[in-house]
Order: C-alpha cells, then structure tokens, then sequence
C-alpha cells in the first residue's frame, strides 16, 4: 500500500474538496502556501504533475501534488490527452516522499483498466457519493451537535426542505445559522425562516406555480435560475415532477379529510411543504396529465430523442 497516494471519487464534489484539505492539513499543517501544486487532467498530461511531484521545492522538503479531473480513469472521453499511464504505475509502486491525490467527479471508474485495477489494489480510494435525504438529515445535524449546538429533527427537515440537498450551499446555510444563533446556541423553525435562504425547493413551489398558471416566461427566468445554482437539467426535472406527485397527493388526501399534519406524517416531509403544495391551484386531471408529460419527456432524454438542455423548454410548449 502506498500511503502518500490517494484516489477520491464519487458524485459528491463538497466532500471531496474536503477530504483534500483534511489531507493537506495533516501532512503540511497549517503553514501551506506554495507547498500545493493544482493541476487539470483534462487541459495537462499526468507526466507534468508527476514530474512536479519527485522536484525539490524551493520553498519546502515537503509537497502536495492534486490532480483533478482524472477522467482517464473513468469510462469518459471528454479529453484526447493521452496521460502517461506507464510512469503513474510506476509512481504507485515505488516509495515517495510528496503527497499525490487524484481525483475526479463520477459515480463509479472503469474497472477494465489496468491503472484503475493497479490503484484499488495500492492506493488509499475513497469514494464520496451523493448523500441520500435520511444521511443529509444526519449530516445536519452532526455538524450542529460537533459546534454545541441543539436542534431537532422536525427542524432539520425544514431547513432542507427551504435551502435544499446541495450540500455546499447546505453548508453555507449552517455557518449563516451557526452565527444567527451563536449566544443562546439553539435552533427552532422561526430562526430557519428568518436566516436561511430559499434556495431550491420554493423556487420549484414557484416553477410549478409559473407552469400552472402557463407563465411560460416566468417559468424559464426560474429555470434558468435552477441552472445557475449548477442544478442538473435532468435532475431539476425529476424534483419538478416529485413536486407535482405532493401537490396530487396532498389534494387527494385533504379531500378524504386528512389534516395537514397527518399527510405531513403519512407522506414524511414536513408541513410546510404540505402548505405549499395545497396552495398550488389546480385538478387533479391536469396534475395526472403533467407528470405523464414529464415522465415521458425523463424517457426521450435517457434514450436520446431530446437533448437534455432543451427538455424543459419542449416541455413547456406542450402545456
């Protein structure tokens, strides 16, 4: 096992970033300046970084090298670099002194190739998914509870349920509540609402409203705001049709003379989502109708009959 390398992969990009801190953290302390060197696997060959890594610094004995982007590891083509596969295996098999990280945003690496065989089997591999709800919600409140801080697990829900499951932007919302809440160091909903942006899930409240009352440019201003907060097309269009399926449910529910806190119960998300979605004005037939829209426009971009940066706006000429 070579020790001083190290494989991050997964989907989660915030934990990645943070497990390469933690890294450089524990082997250079605090003093890092000019002892981290960055470098892009799509736009340079492994050769330079490797190169970089076995070069004395003038500034310290000690070094840490990162390379992100290592595509060349997964089943990807997003680059025509052809990376010194030869000279990375041999780094992995002999004994050095720096710290080489590799790492690269995917769910899984081709396990065909040698260098990803060679690297499981010698190098530290850390793979760091995206977080399902029930491990976001314990995620809150871990790093509330490690700063002191209390709050419970209805409260938690809201305040995913208002910022979103992004966990960078999840992460920003909790150092705002952290320093809203730092004298008596306890969190309730109130201090949610007051403090913590509405990031993801009332502007999809608001996209639904816009599709509904067919406000097709509202609806793309929206949209396109989704996009700047780096949301996934098809991604956004799963959660708008999840949306829809609540405001169904929720007004399948009310009618068979559910409370708002037993549909909050029966379903598992909170009751202001249930407030939310028994505001959205519209039938039954017309909810059924949208998702079998956005259902079959999830199938036409998996298959690719549609592009999926297009997907949204097909939809919208359709309603």
């Amino acid at each position: 096992m070579n020790k001083n390398i190290y494989l991050l992969f997964g989907e989660e990009s915030y934990l990645i970033n943070r497990e390469i801190n933690s890294i450089i953290s524990s082997f250079l302390g605090e003093d890092i300046e000019n002892k981290v060197v960055k470098y892009d696997m799509l736009e340079e060959n492994i050769y330079s970084a490797l190169e970089d890594l076995n070069t004395m610094s003038l500034f310290s004995e000690k070094k840490v090298v990162v390379c992100k982007n290592c595509k060349f590891l997964t089943g990807s083509r997003e680059s025509d670099i052809n990376h010194d596969i030869e000279k990375l295996i041999a780094i992995i098999n002999s004994q050095i002194d720096n710290i080489l990280i590799l790492t690269t945003i995917s769910d899984k690496l081709d396990e065909r190739k040698r260098i990803v065989k060679e690297l499981k089997k010698k190098v530290n591999v850390k793979q760091f998914n995206k977080l399902k709800y029930n491990e976001l919600v314990l995620f809150v409140e871990k790093e509330l509870k490690n700063s002191n801080y209390k709050i419970s697990k209805n409260s938690i829900k809201l305040f995913l349920d208002i910022v979103g499951t992004n966990l960078g932007v999840v992460v920003n919302e909790i150092d705002k509540l952290k320093l809203y809440k730092l004298d008596s160091k306890e969190i309730n909903d109130s201090d949610i609402k007051n403090i913590s942006s509405k990031v993801i899930n009332d502007n999809i409240f608001d996209l639904v409203d816009a599709v509904v009352k067919r406000d097709v440019e509202k609806a793309l201003e929206i949209y396109d705001d989704l996009l700047i907060l780096n949301e996934e097309p098809i991604k956004l269009i799963v959660v708008i049709a999840n949306q829809f399926r609540l405001i169904y449910q929720t007004k399948v529910m009310f009618k068979l003379g559910y409370s708002e806190i037993d549909i909050s119960k029966h379903l598992g998300v909170h009751p202001y989502r249930i407030k939310l979605a028994n505001n959205i004005i519209i039938s039954e037939k017309n909810l059924l109708k949208y998702l079998e829209k956005l259902a079959d426009l999830d199938i036409k971009i998996k298959t690719g009959y549609i592009n999926k940066d297009l997907a949204f706006e097909m939809f919208l000429l359709e309603i």
